[in-house]
């Protein structure tokens, strides 16, 4: 089974931050199937019920309205697929994935989070950006091409910018 979430939480808060996301789970009404550890400080992947964007949006939702404000949780961004961290599988998958999620007319930038690899960031930000046939924006894009990499595995997303759950902007615009 593969992971659909990436949680970043501060560091050695890992144990807590995995207790608050099964929390948020029931909070938002959708199962956390299960949660590891990657291996790096302060970083989770998780499997939610469903689809990754909704449980986000659903996070975003709840803290919005200030009925549960996560301590631990700090970012969690939703992954769509998940691929060996091979740069023309992650290419070929983000190509696959903008030709359904940006449509012709909108732009896109690519958000790149690598850990535990020797490849260069622009050079992989450069390859998989070869993949998608759109204008870049890269102070406002309606899509952001998200690639978290890890050493074996890259999980992808295309999604807007307002769906990956930060809590410090959540909390500024809560206040």
């Amino acid at each position: 089974m593969s992971w659909n979430l990436v949680v970043a939480t501060g560091w050695r808060q890992e144990r807590l931050c995995m207790e608050e996301l099964y929390r948020v789970g029931d909070v938002v009404g959708r199962r956390v199937e299960e949660v590891w550890f990657t291996g790096f400080d302060g970083l989770l992947t998780a499997r939610v019920d469903g689809d990754s964007v909704e449980f986000v949006k659903l996070l975003i939702d709840v803290v919005q309205a200030g009925y549960y404000v996560p301590r631990y949780i700090l970012r969690a961004t939703p992954i769509m697929a998940v691929v060996k961290t091979d740069l023309d599988e992650i290419q070929k998958v983000v190509g696959e994935l903008a030709e359904r999620f940006i449509a012709p007319g909108e732009t896109f930038k690519i958000e790149l989070k690598k850990r535990g690899v020797k490849f260069d960031r622009m050079a992989v930000i450069e390859y998989v950006a070869k993949a998608v046939n759109r204008k870049v924006n890269l102070t406002s894009p309606d899509k952001v091409v998200w690639v978290e990499m890890f050493p074996s595995r890259t999980g992808v997303s295309v999604i807007r910018e307002s769906e990956n759950f930060s809590l410090m902007k959540a909390r500024a615009a809560h206040e």
